[in-house]
């Protein structure tokens, strides 16, 4: 009897320890361990997940799994090891992990100015183009043209561009999207590619090069092992809008493949404005090894989009559907193909010391036709990035050490030609150019976390920019060239010291750069300016993030002061050319300030949730020195960004699947001209989106709608900055405009 239930005992234990199975909990943009995370069973039983993010369930069982900051997520557990990958919220974002500086830290324990927009945030509007993201950010504005016409300033930098974002890097999964002279244009990523936006404000990461503006991160989603899923989602709206982006992700035991496309058709709001984009994209995630593992993207864009472009403020007044005359007459559009690759290899060499390496490649070939000729463009680049990190020691003295490098090069041939198809249209000289831009950037950064709650990050970082031209053209004289920046050193320090669990202070010194264009190294001639410098300048700040009121209310707060010297003007001396002077020094004073609070949140009744998020900027810029061409412009406001910004929001979910969110964002006067005697008009717009979504079993949809610009108001989205041919200065809003759509994901295991 006693050997009979001694074996008993024995079988039982060895078959709980063979059905039980391990579940990893992570973070779905970058990968990270969620160690904290709540596993419920339909019983009420609750497990947390450890250091590593794993827990341990003994049975087959539904469990609902939450953790502060992220989206909860009801799971289905078999009896093979899973990995659930979490998606950031968009209420107390400080819980949340991000990548930004290096080593992976949640958003409260940085010490620097960053901002998270989540999949979430990003769901919050119509997911066509980040414009209403992006703008929801204090410190940060964008301007919309047109779906392919866009600029974004952070904190003031990359106003005074006219048509493109620059001063400001870009990023996509590690891949750079910025050019080698500067330029980023993220609305060639489609958004529903996206999970998670970082944005860093201002010169403060050392690895991606201290831009002046700051960097932005767009990360894919990480699709989780073991699972497949089919998902499709198709919209309609106005202006003959039609959209689809569909995706599979295959789960496997050690890895998964996600293949994506999409495709989106719009007629446009203007004359001229037609838009067709077709994209695709794989992305992969391997553990080759325990210890080794390896994630790829290819991401391709074939596009095609008229150029209404902007119009003078009479036109503005009369038909803001109107394109200017010009570029109607002209058929004025852009025609290209364009594409982004990258494999990264992660490997962890001990507990102390890891090494990740990337390398990445990127094409664009193009065709402008333009009232005044048509340019044609053909560039690639390739480059590589090795970021080592190693752990000193257990003593709080000693700190993470990063360094590594990443070097990027690209080639670039542009030529120009006769537009034989306009009448009237006087001889136009062509042009041949072969252009190469490489950057190399050396990054070291230590990170010190003496005790539970102070925190220090001191880094720096080392670029060298350099342009080579070579003039295939000589009719008119060979203007081929170089320039050879000087090696330009960016230091940083900041600190963060947490007052509690729940708040935090930061403090940040940093310093920052922005290399002119290859277009702004050229004199009226043609030819290499060599006196040509790149801008420069510190930023200065101190701020505060946290929740208070048992979590209720949520904040982020910054002041902060930005000096630059060696201010570079773009001069249009030409409507295809432009000269770049070095012309005066700004002072870049800014307030940004963010909250959230939960106005209602219960687990049972109609209402789960109704959330409010404002933020609002202060933008105190203005030209401390500025002479140009013998006018004094010293004391007037920087051109191109809006003194004040404010958005309001008010989310609401409830227990039947309905929710729905109402946006309210106003957007102060805008200078134009350099004498500030010309503003863009301040402007409000109101926007809605409802939905209901519901899953049952392996099934699930989402169907929505709502309307843009709910109380039609005429405003500028774009402004062209000191125009010097036409006083064509806006780019008008959309009107009042609507949009559906429907969503529908299957998981297949």
């Amino acid at each position: 009897m006693l050997k009979t239930a001694l074996v008993t005992f024995l079988l039982a234990i060895v078959q709980t320890a063979w059905t039980q199975t391990v579940i990893t909990i992570t973070d779905s943009s970058n990968g990270s361990p969620l160690s904290g995370a709540s596993i419920q069973f339909e019983n009420g039983e609750v497990k947390i997940s450890g250091n590593k993010g794993q827990v341990e369930i003994d049975q087959a069982s539904n469990v609902t799994i939450s953790h502060v900051g992220y989206q909860s997520k009801r799971v289905e557990i078999g009896d093979e090891a899973m990995t659930i990958s979490l998606e950031a919220g968009n209420f107390n974002l400080q819980e949340v992990t991000i990548t930004a500086y290096h080593a992976n830290r949640k958003l409260l324990d940085t010490p620097g100015p960053t901002a998270v927009i989540s999949k979430k945030d990003l769901n919050r509007s119509q997911d066509l183009i980040f414009t209403d993201a992006v703008n929801r950010i204090p410190g940060v504005y964008m301007h919309s043209g047109a779906l392919n016409t866009n600029r974004i300033t952070i904190r003031g930098i990359g106003s005074r561009s006219r048509f493109s974002t620059n001063r400001v890097k870009g990023y996509i999964n590690e891949i750079p999207l910025t050019t080698g002279d500067g330029e980023t244009s993220l609305e060639d990523i489609d958004m529903s590619l996206i999970d998670r936006v970082e944005i860093v404000k201002g010169p403060s990461s050392s690895e991606y090069g201290a831009a002046l503006g700051g960097t932005i991160h767009l990360k894919t989603a990480r699709p989780e092992f073991g699972i497949s899923r089919i998902t499709t989602d198709t919209q309609i709206g106005s202006f003959g809008l039609f959209r689809n982006n569909s995706a599979f992700d295959l789960g496997l035991e050690n890895g998964v493949l996600k293949f994506w496309a999409s495709k989106t058709e719009n007629d446009g709001f203007r004359q001229n404005n037609e838009y067709d984009r077709e994209s695709g994209a794989i992305i992969g995630q391997f553990d080759l090894t325990e210890k080794t593992s390896l994630s790829f993207l290819f991401n391709f864009i074939d596009l095609k989009a008229f150029i209404p472009s902007s119009i003078d403020s009479s036109t503005f007044a009369e038909n803001r559907r109107a394109a200017a005359t010009n570029w109607l007459n002209a058929q004025g559009h852009e025609d290209y193909e364009k594409g982004n690759i990258g494999f990264a290899f992660n490997h962890r060499i001990s507990e102390r010391f890891n090494v990740a390496y990337s390398v990445f490649t990127s094409f664009r070939n193009a065709n402008e036709v333009r009232p005044f000729d048509i340019l044609k463009e053909n560039s690639n680049a390739y480059g590589v990035r090795f970021k080592y990190q190693y752990n000193l020691g257990e003593s709080k003295a000693l700190p993470i050490v990063t360094f590594g490098t990443e070097m990027f090069s690209d080639k670039l041939i542009a030529s120009t030609h006769n537009n034989d198809s306009i009448p009237d249209l006087p001889v136009f000289i062509e042009s041949h150019d072969d252009i190469k831009r490489q950057y190399q950037n050396y990054f070291l950064q230590g990170d010190w976390q003496f005790n539970d709650r102070l925190a220090v990050v001191a880094g720096a970082n080392l670029n060298k920019t350099e342009y080579s031209f070579e003039d295939l053209f000589r009719q008119d004289g060979d203007q081929s060239g170089e320039v050879k920046y000087d090696w330009i050193a960016s230091p940083r320090l900041g600190v963060n010291y947490k007052l509690n669990q729940n708040a935090a202070l930061h403090f940040s010194i940093s310093h920052g750069f922005g290399t002119p264009t290859f277009e702004e190294t050229r004199d009226s001639r043609g030819f290499i300016n060599p006196d040509i410098q790149p801008e420069a300048g510190y930023n200065y700040e101190i701020g505060s993030r946290g929740s208070l009121l048992n979590s209720r209310l949520s904040y982020d707060v910054s002041i902060y002061t930005m000096r630059i010297r060696n201010l570079l003007v773009s001069r249009r001396i030409a409507e295809d050319q432009l000269l770049g002077v070095n012309a005066g020094k700004t002072t870049q004073n800014g307030l940004e300030l963010a909250f959230g609070y939960k106005l209602i949140e219960r687990a049972k009744g109609f209402i789960r949730n109704l959330n409010a998020h404002v933020n609002y900027s202060l933008a105190d810029y203005e030209f401390n020195s500025f002479i140009d061409e013998g006018n004094d412009f010293s004391g007037n406001q920087l051109t191109g960004t809006p003194k004040n910004t404010f958005n309001g929001i008010l989310d609401l979910t409830t227990s039947a699947g309905l929710y729905g969110n109402l946006n309210y964002r106003f957007v102060d006067e805008i200078p134009i001209l350099d004498d500030n005697s010309v503003f863009s008009e301040a402007f409000q717009v109101v926007n809605l989106k409802l939905g209901y979504q519901k899953s049952i079993g392996r099934f699930g949809f989402d169907f929505y709608g709502g309307i843009n610009n709910l109380f039609d108001e005429a405003y500028a989205s774009q402004v062209l900055i000191n125009p010097n041919f036409g006083r064509r200065y806006f780019y008008p809003g959309q009107d009042r405009n609507w949009y559906w759509g429907l969503r529908f994901d299957y998981y297949l295991k």
